[in-house]
């Protein structure tokens, strides 16, 4: 019951939940047809919505495809409208350029072996001789040879305006040179392309330095790395190694004449190969040799000499300055000066010039390297295309701007160009400075050393620049009118030329500052028109007449040497129908020529009026040379100014403003000059002495060497001064000095100063001093005053009272002490008469004269009587005498001290015409000095004990020499010299072969000399012709071999050795070949000495030749044989002798020659030999004459010879009047009879043993000793340098 309770309640509970689920469940059936029936319609409406969507997007599609392409058409389009806007305005120029490129590949082959030739050969020369081997040599041969080739109506592969510049650089890489500080000339740019595209290294002849100032800054790149050394660095080779390896650059600069062995690797390129690497030996050690290895080699001499070896290992590329370059550097440093607002202004154009260059050339090449590396299609690269555009952009806005500057610049060098005078003459006046070493090794100079002279020759003359206004950045300088800055161009260049040679003129020798203001002078005359160079060359040459013709009356008093140079100066306007004027007009002419200062005097007919002054000086220069000098000076002063020809006194204050810490002051020593107390004293006003301990004098010698580069060391670091006294000791130490000078002068205090002196080398061509040194220094030759008063004084100051007082017999004292500084001064002054003065070179100084002076006051003291021999001795043939080589020389000595050192100088003892031994006991040490000032005469020979020719002597040899370094120096032609070198040499060879003898048929000579020579009287004889015709032979050979050599080399079948080179030299300047120690022709080698020019000496061979055809055609002796035609006059006097000794049985070395001067002049009238002797013409007598006529005396007879006369007299300007026939004849030596190193003397006081020499340079000349007789005491003739030649200079 329960349980159906429960039932009943459960389905009461649950029935309703059935009911109500069937419903649902219905109503869901229901729901879900509906839902099923919906469905299906969606279903269907998705599908169809889905294939019109699908339908849409294919539209939408479509569209959108349209539409981009569309807009990429369009953008295509803008783009190529872009590039094409671009590139259009390089087009019509790349079309042309491919033209010409197409053209010029054609060309290509002519062209490179023209560059090619052009970088082998052309680097050593000058740009005259550049442009000679190219459009003279190179170019006509590659014409000919490619014409040839190409036959008629083929095309010549080679550009018809040959530029090897155009193969070997371009524009854009020149204006990076000159960025780099390379000169803008075209040598510079030819000497850059050189070095850029030489293969092999490349060594750079730069004395002026730019060279090496441009490859400092071209190599200045970090991943460069330049290294700078020298040879004898102790670093060099580890250097070299680390470069090779690395791929660096490596500079050996201020090289010598010669590389270490260990670098021959190197420059050779003698690498080795092994797999892909190379390697390099340098010493014991293999390098890797880096492909980007590069070696700069570059020496400082202007002119070295390379063995063979290296010129051909290397590329040698003459950086050395021209005169057109460095003119225009010049001009733009004057321009600096005067306009610096400009200068600066155009600096900044031609930087910005080169900068735009630069930069084109790279945007060129920017685009070119797009659009050959563009990919696809290149309207699609917006990149590329905007790059284009900013490039193109960039490319006009330079454009626009170069034009703007082209137009400034062109408005700058219109101004500039006004001041072109100046820097025309900066460069004349460098290159004249340049040119001075011909002269001398000690006159060289830096091109820094002359800009700083040349900038204080502007600051000199200084204007004053206004302040700015007030809001003005910059100074703004007022432009001049044209007048204006001529006016401002006259007072500057006055003003550089006197700066200019006053910095030469304080380093000159004495002898050669009237040679350099000539020389000056001449070249500004010439460079500004107005003076012709055939003018110069006249006056310069002294040229002659090769057919003067006869000389009518004016042989009377005309010497025969003068007369061609008179019909020589009728090639000269001024001067037409001069010889003929001469003749009719004689007397007066005579009158002119004999008055003693010609170059004042009135110049008869009316060539007083119409001569210029210079006509004047090269009429004297013809007539008389002696005078020549005087009248220079003047000329020179009215020319130029006085302040060329009067020297200023040295001022050592103003030298030291010139100085700097970078540069040392040079003293050359001479006898009497000591520079210490100049350095001293100027010291003393810094405060810098040897008690403050920073002046250190130090004289040079061995082992001194560690303590001088101690002290200039330590004073570049601290300050001081140095001096380095008497360098020339220390020749293989000085170039160690210079380099020290060099590395401490980098960083040296502001007050470290370096005082160098030094003896000058022997012969001017010497050097004892390094180049590069000397051209840095300030050179000072201040030479102690030649005249006798002057060196009379200095020698008497270095006494005082007190040395006076210090004997016991001071009248004695006083006057053997006034007479042996009298004597001082004559051996010194004597000097300067040349050759006839001292036959050498003798350094007679102070010390001679205090040591004697000594001596003298011992020997009085130690002496109850004054022992005049002893004093003559010891001062004659130990003091004076030591210096004294020449035993004729030591005569002259001694004879001098046989006249002042007497006993009448307590008398009033006439030590000189007009000039007597004062009274001792009247007059005290300063009495001494009055009596000099008031009783001495004016200088003239006379007070030497000379005769008036000497001085005429003297300065005729002056002229010629004066203009012997100028022709020398101009190298013979064109430049204040002659005519074309060239032509001078071509005519001159063509001469000389056409005139040059057959040489002698020795074998046929000798045949018939065999039977002769074992004659007693002729075989002496037959042995001196055989002789002499053989010595001809090997000159005339000589003289053949190097003309047909010269031959050779001129018309290039030969290479031009220095023998062929110095040949060519001397023809240039008509000097005999070989007479310059240091050349290598030969001529005088095989020769005998002589003065003579080429020319002359060729006559005189003619003549001697003439002599020994006459003789050894017959082998007869000469009845008067002409002496001075032999070579070996001593074996012709030697034969004499033999002849005479076999002839008296005396032995030969029992035999010797004297003298006797026979009354003929004319040795053709002579008809038979002479007995026990022979007889000898040709001769000459220097210092007096022989006289002629009623003057001459009795005549009287000598081993049957009719003799005549004495020594007379000299007329005046009779410099070597001729002898008459000399009779030499062969004596016994006799017991009295003095042996001697010069022959035996006679000591007899009738007869004065007279030397007898080769040529008036005396000296080595020496032949035979002449016995010549004397009606006046033999000193006369001693102190008068008496003395016979065999020959003139003329």
């Amino acid at each position: 019951v329960i349980n159906i309770v429960i039932y009943y309640d459960i389905v009461v509970t649950v029935e309703p939940k059935r009911i109500a689920l069937a419903e649902a469940n219905a109503t869901l059936s229901a729901a879900n047809k509906r839902l099923a029936e919906v469905m299906a319609n969606v279903a269907e409406l998705q599908e169809k919505l889905a294939k019109l969507t699908a339908e849409l997007d294919e539209a939408n599609a479509s569209k959108q495809e349209a539409m981009d392409a569309v807009a990429k058409g369009e953008s295509k389009l803008n783009l190529a409208q872009r590039l094409t806007n671009a590139l259009a305005s390089e087009n019509a120029r790349w079309a042309i350029n491919v033209e010409e490129l197409r053209e010029d590949a054609k060309l290509l082959t002519g062209d490179v072996l023209l560059a090619s030739a052009f970088i082998s050969y052309i680097g050593p020369f000058t740009k005259p001789f550049r442009e000679k081997l190219m459009d003279g040599k190179f170019v006509p041969f590659l014409v000919k040879e490619f014409t040839a080739a190409a036959g008629e109506g083929g095309v010549m592969p080679m550009s018809a305006a040959a530029d090897p510049l155009k193969i070997l650089t371009t524009p854009a890489e020149v204006a990076g040179w000159n960025a780099d500080s390379l000169p803008a000339d075209i040598v510079s740019t030819e000497n850059g392309s050189i070095v850029c595209n030489s293969s092999r290294w490349p060594l750079m002849i730069d004395p002026q330095l730019q060279g090496i100032a441009w490859v400092k800054n071209m190599e200045s790149g970090e991943d460069r790395d330049l290294q700078i050394v020298r040879l004898g660095q102790k670093d060099l080779i580890r250097k070299l190694e680390r470069a090779l390896d690395r791929g660096t650059v490596l500079m050996i600069e201020n090289l010598g004449e010669t590389l270490e062995a260990v670098l021959n690797p190197v420059i050779q390129r003698a690498t080795i190969k092994r797999g892909s690497k190379y390697f390099i030996k340098v010493g014991d050690k293999e390098c890797d040799f880096h492909p980007n290895f590069r070696l700069y080699l570059h020496t400082k001499l202007g002119n070295p000499h390379y063995p063979p070896e290296i010129q051909a290992e290397t590329t040698l590329i003459n950086f050395t300055v021209t005169l057109k370059g460095l003119e225009d550097q010049l001009l733009d440093k004057v321009v600096g000066k005067e306009r610096p607002d400009l200068a600066a202004l155009s600096a900044d154009l031609v930087k910005q010039q080169n900068g735009f260059t630069i930069k084109v050339k790279e945007l060129e090449d920017n685009i070119l390297f797009k659009l050959a590396a563009a990919e696809g299609d290149i309207t699609e690269d917006v990149e590329l295309i905007e790059g284009l555009e900013e490039t193109k952009r960039i490319s006009l806005d330079i454009e626009e701007k170069s034009a703007i500057a082209k137009e400034t610049q062109a408005n700058i060098l219109i101004t500039s160009e006004k001041y072109r005078d100046v820097g025309n003459r900066a460069s004349l006046l460098f290159f004249m400075m340049n040119d001075l070493v011909k002269i001398h090794t000690y006159y060289i100079y830096s091109l820094d050393a002359f800009e700083n002279v040349f900038f204080r020759g502007i600051d000199l003359v200084k204007e004053e620049i206004p302040e700015p206004e007030e809001g003005e950045e910059e100074v703004k300088i007022p432009d001049k009118n044209d007048e204006e800055l001529a006016a401002r161009c006259v007072v500057l260049l006055e003003s550089i030329t006197v700066t200019v040679f006053n910095y030469i003129r304080r380093g000159l020798f004495e002898v050669d500052k009237l040679t350099v203001a000539t020389l000056l002078t001449l070249k500004i005359l010439v460079n500004d028109g107005k003076m012709a160079q055939e003018n110069a060359d006249m006056l310069v040459m002294g040229k002659v007449s090769t057919d003067p013709g006869n000389m009518g009356p004016l042989h009377e008093w005309l010497p025969d040497a003068i007369w061609p140079k008179i019909k020589a100066l009728e090639s000269m306007t001024a001067f037409k129908g001069l010889g003929d004027n001469m003749q009719s007009d004689s007397d007066d002419w005579s009158v002119y020529f004999d008055n003693e200062k010609a170059e004042t005097a009135k110049i008869p007919g009316d060539y007083e009026k119409s001569l210029s002054p210079f006509e004047r000086l090269v009429l004297l220069r013809a007539l008389r040379p002696d005078r020549c000098t005087t009248a220079l000076s003047a000329w020179i002063g009215k020319t130029m100014g006085k302040v060329y020809t009067e020297d200023p006194v040295f001022d050592m204050a103003a030298t030291y403003e010139e100085t700097s810490n970078k540069t040392p002051v040079f003293f050359v020593l001479f006898a009497g000059v000591d520079p210490t107390p100049w350095v001293e004293d100027l010291g003393k006003e810094f405060g810098i002495t040897t008690e403050s301990k920073n002046f250190i004098n130090i004289s040079m010698g061995q082992g001194q060497e560690p303590v001088a580069e101690g002290v200039v060391e330590r004073f570049a670091k601290e300050g001081g001064w140095v001096m380095l006294q008497n360098c020339h000791l220390m020749s293989t130490w000085v170039p160690k000095l210079e380099r020290l000078l060099e590395v401490v002068s980098e960083d040296a205090h502001e007050s470290f100063r370096c005082f160098i002196s030094a003896e000058p080398p022997p012969m001017p061509n010497w050097k004892n001093m390094p180049e590069s040194l000397m051209q840095s220094c300030i050179k000072v030759a201040n030479e102690a005053p030649a005249d006798i008063k002057s060196n009379l004084m200095r020698a008497w100051a270095n006494f005082n009272q007190d040395k006076i007082d210090g004997c016991g017999k001071t009248k004695e004292m006083k006057a053997c002490l006034f007479s042996l500084c009298w004597f001082h001064a004559v051996v010194c002054g004597r000097r300067r008469f040349g050759q006839q003065g001292w036959s050498r070179k003798y350094s007679f100084n102070t010390g001679d004269l205090i040591i004697c002076s000594n001596v003298l006051n011992s020997y009085l003291n130690a002496n109850p009587n004054t022992p005049w021999d002893d004093l003559r001795y010891i001062f004659g043939e130990i003091m004076y005498g030591g210096h004294i080589t020449d035993a004729w020389d030591r005569r002259t000595c001694n004879t001098y001290l046989q006249v002042y050192q007497d006993p009448k100088l307590l008398d009033g003892l006439e030590l000189a015409p007009g000039f007597k031994s004062p009274n001792p006991e009247a007059l005290d040490y300063d009495g001494y000095i009055s009596y000099v000032n008031t009783a001495m005469p004016p200088e003239s020979p006379p007070l030497f004990g000379l005769h008036p020719n000497a001085e005429i002597g003297y300065l005729t040899s002056s002229t010629e020499n004066l203009f012997f370094k100028i022709l020398s120096i101009s190298g013979g032609g064109g430049d204040s010299g002659g005519g074309g070198g060239g032509d001078i040499v071509k005519d001159t060879m063509d001469n000389l072969m056409e005139r040059l003898p057959e040489s002698f048929g020795m074998v046929e000579i000798n045949l018939r000399a065999k039977e002769l020579l074992e004659s007693d009287t002729e075989g002496p004889f037959i042995v001196v012709v055989l002789q002499e015709c053989g010595r001809m032979n090997v000159l005339l050979n000589e003289i053949g071999k190097t003309l047909s050599d010269l031959d050779k080399g001129l018309k290039g079948q030969l290479n031009m050795t220095q023998a062929i080179e110095d040949l060519i030299a001397a023809f240039k300047i008509n000097q005999w070949p070989g007479r310059n120690p240091f050349s290598k022709c030969t001529w005088q080698k095989f020769a005998w000495a002589s003065q003579k020019n080429l020319m002359s000496q060729f006559a005189d061979m003619l003549a001697r030749v003439e002599q020994l055809v006459s003789w050894s055609d017959d082998l007869k002796t000469p009845i008067s044989i002409w002496l001075p035609g032999l070579f070996n006059p001593s074996s012709y006097l030697t034969a004499v002798q033999q002849v005479t000794a076999r002839a008296t049985g005396v032995a030969l070395d029992k035999m010797t020659t004297e003298t006797h001067v026979t009354s003929s002049w004319d040795h053709t009238e002579l008809t038979e030999p002479a007995v026990e002797g022979c007889y000898c013409h040709g001769f000459f007598m220097e210092g007096a004459r022989w006289p002629q006529g009623e003057d001459a005396g009795e005549a009287f007879v000598v081993s049957g010879t009719n003799c005549i006369g004495s020594l007379a007299e000299s007329r005046l300007k009779e410099l070597l009047p001729p002898m008459p026939v000399l009779y030499v004849k062969a004596v016994a030596i006799q017991p009295d009879w003095e042996p001697s190193p010069v022959g035996y003397l006679r000591g007899n006081p009738e007869i004065y043993e007279c030397p007898v020499y080769t040529t008036t340079f005396r000296g080595p000349t020496y032949v035979f000793l002449a016995t010549l007789r004397t009606e006046v005491p033999m000193h006369k003739w001693v102190l008068a340098a008496v003395a016979i030649m065999m020959q003139s200079d003329d």
